[in-house]
């Protein structure tokens, strides 16, 4: 499992139900001791919820498909971006921050951590 935090724009968490946001983008989604859970393509377990004003998510990603998609499997290739989108696209939603910009936060949380 990979845990990471992402920083979201003010009030957003109020506002944003992370279930029905998953379910727009994964197709599916269950509410499971505090964290929205869903499956998808490339990710065989997504959950998230929102903590202290952040993101949390805990992703696993399919092991398999990156060894595939070097062997020019074009499925696993089209699975993987497919999932990449979709990711992007509920990250941009659940933080209110587009990747860029989610980039430049996670830096200057570091630099902030380093200080």
């Amino acid at each position: 499992m990979d845990l990471q935090q992402y920083e979201v724009k003010r009030g957003l968490p109020k506002k944003t139900d992370l279930r029905a946001l998953l379910q727009q983008h994964f197709g599916s989604a269950k509410d499971n001791g505090g964290w929205a859970e869903t499956s998808y393509g490339a990710m065989p377990v997504i959950r998230a919820k929102y903590e202290n004003e952040k993101l949390v998510v805990d992703t696993q990603n399919d092991q398999t498909l990156a060894p595939r998609v070097a062997k020019g499997d074009k499925q696993a290739l089209e699975v993987a971006m497919d999932t990449q989108r979709r990711w992007n696209e509920f990250l941009l939603n659940a933080t209110g921050y587009d990747a860029k910009t989610r980039g430049k936060k996670a830096q200057e949380a570091v630099k902030k951590a380093a200080a």
